[in-house]
């Protein structure tokens, strides 16, 4: 089990998945955070990235992501954590949007 995978399977506290998302990202995806979050945008989620901006909690499908980001960003993602694809998806969209308001500034 990789270090990240342990602390993804211990992370309860939403301070510290913060982190976590950040380190997902920033391992396996060129551009990290920022990257990601133009993506979702030039996705048509602006709506979705412009409350995260305004400190919502606006939550985000997992399948929806995974159809967005699509298998090779996700593979990545999957692949730096030791998680499946699944799994990562479910725990981004949960995590995405607490780690994009502090990516923010909030």
């Amino acid at each position: 089990m990789s270090d990240l995978h342990a602390k993804l399977a211990q992370s309860g506290d939403h301070h510290h998945s913060h982190g976590i998302i950040h380190m997902m990202i920033e391992g396996a995806l060129i551009g990290g955070v920022t990257a990601l979050l133009a993506h979702l945008v030039s996705n048509g989620l602006s709506h979705v990235v412009d409350k995260w901006q305004d400190g919502e909690h606006h939550a985000i499908d997992a399948d929806k992501l995974k159809s967005i980001l699509g298998a090779d960003k996700l593979a990545a993602i999957a692949e730096k954590t030791g998680l499946s694809v699944d799994d990562a998806a479910k725990y981004l969209s949960q995590h995405l949007p607490g780690a994009a308001k502090k990516h923010f500034g909030g």
